[in-house]
C-alpha cells in the first residue's frame, strides 16, 4: 500500500484540533446548561467555523475522491458558523433547522468519506461513529424543543460534542500512528 492510500486526506493535527475543541466547548456547555439562547447561538457558530476550517486544512495533501466531500464539509461549516455568529438573535426555531441541517450533512458526509477508506482501514468505523452519531443528534434536535426547551438541547450538544471530540481524536491517534508506522518501514 502506497503512502497516498493511507493518507486519503486525513490531517492528523486537523482532526485533533477539532477534537480538542468540540471537548472544550462540549465541556463549557454541560457545565453552564442554562446559558442563554445568543450564548449558545456564539458556541455553536463557532464551532461549526472551527469545524470547517479544520476540514479545509484537510484538503492539503487529500486525493481527488476524498476533496469533495471535505470542500463540503468545510464549506457547510464556515458559512453555518458566519451565520450563527453574524445573527445571535436568531429563533430558537432557526437555531435549531440549521444546526439539524447542518449535523445532519456533516454526518453524512463523514459516512461517505469513511466509506471511501480502503476495507481493511479499521478507523473507518471511527469516522462512521461520528457521522451516526452527528445525524442522529440532527434529527432528535427538531424534537427537542417541543420535549424539553433550551437546556435539555444545551446537555445535547454538550455531550454530543465531547463524544465527537473524544472520537476526533482517538482517529487523529490512529492515523498519526498510521504514518509514523508508514514511515518507519
Amino acid at each position: 500500500m502506497s503512502e497516498e492510500d493511507l493518507y486519503l486526506g486525513r490531517a492528523p493535527l486537523s482532526m485533533a484540533a477539532e477534537g480538542i475543541i468540540a471537548i472544550i466547548i462540549g465541556a463549557f456547555v454541560l457545565a453552564w446548561p442554562g446559558m442563554t439562547l445568543v450564548t449558545l447561538t456564539w458556541i455553536v457558530g463557532l464551532f461549526a467555523l472551527l469545524a470547517g476550517i479544520c476540514a479545509l486544512i484537510a484538503l492539503i495533501g487529500a486525493r481527488k475522491a476524498q476533496r469533495g466531500v471535505l470542500a463540503v464539509t468545510g464549506l457547510s461549516g464556515i458559512i453555518l458558523g458566519c451565520i450563527f455568529l453574524a445573527w445571535p438573535m436568531g429563533t430558537t426555531a432557526v437555531l435549531l433547522w440549521f444546526l439539524m441541517i447542518w449535523l445532519v450533512l456533516y454526518g453524512i458526509l463523514r459516512i461517505v468519506h469513511a466509506v471511501r477508506q480502503p476495507p481493511e482501514d479499521r478507523s473507518k468505523w471511527i469516522d462512521i461513529s461520528i457521522g451516526l452519531i452527528s445525524v442522529v443528534v440532527g434529527v432528535l434536535l427538531v424534537a427537542l424543543p417541543v420535549l424539553e426547551g433550551l437546556e435539555a438541547l444545551a446537555l445535547l450538544l454538550g455531550i454530543y460534542a465531547v463524544i465527537t471530540g473524544i472520537l476526533l481524536l482517538s482517529l487523529a491517534w490512529t492515523e498519526w500512528n498510521k504514518r509514523k508506522h508508514m514511515h518507519n518501514e
